[in-house]
């Protein structure tokens, strides 16, 4: 099967899973993909791994949670993707990039396209959307009640865990969305001083 039709099989699939998923949705994963592409074109990366990848590394957490969804997503992909003719060695690239991509747990990147979909993943985990996909993730978790002053201890630690990045083109990517969010939080704080 060409890599087009298997794409188009794996984005239904996607889509299929996570509809009514509201923080790691297709949406999220369309994100990703765009940063898997430029991040590795840039580096000389195995695009149809990171592509496969990006669109399914988040497939699980509907089902698995997010604390497991990493292991379980690499499960259901190897799974797909070998019933969809995938060679198996890009059917285990694919899935072990999928293990290693989760801010929750898993295991450290070590392939370049492993620390590209973890550095892509962590693009959209910073900067405007990654505030907006904090609170919706705090909301839903119960790690955040909706009172604005518990925000910026919410918005530091989703800053803190978002600022690890495997490629020198990831962390470059993501110099000005650190910047906007350590600023929104300067400023949110002000506010809640009362001090603007």
């Amino acid at each position: 099967m060409a890599h087009e039709d298997i794409l188009t099989k794996v984005r239904s699939f996607v889509e299929e899973r996570l509809r009514g998923e509201r923080v790691s949705g297709l949406d999220h994963a369309e994100r990703v993909l765009f940063w898997c592409e430029r991040l590795g074109e840039a580096l000389g990366a195995d695009l149809e791994v990171l592509r496969l990848a990006a669109l399914l590394h988040d497939v699980a957490v509907p089902t698995a949670g997010r604390e497991r969804h990493f292991e379980e997503g690499a499960r259901m992909a190897e799974e797909l993707l070998s019933k969809l003719g995938l060679p198996r060695e890009k059917v285990e690239a694919v899935a072990n990039a999928i293990r290693a991509h989760s801010t929750f747990g898993g295991p450290e990147p070590v392939t370049l396209e492993e620390k590209v979909l973890f550095d892509a993943d962590r693009l959209d985990f910073i900067g405007a959307i990654g505030i907006a996909r904090a609170i919706a993730r705090g909301l839903l978790s119960g790690a955040y009640s909706g009172n604005v002053s518990e925000l910026p201890a919410l918005l530091r630690s989703t800053l803190e865990k978002g600022k690890k990045f495997y490629t020198e083109e990831g962390s470059k990517a993501a110099e000005e969305r650190i910047k906007f969010m350590e600023e929104f939080i300067r400023q949110l704080e002000a506010e809640l001083r009362g001090e603007k």
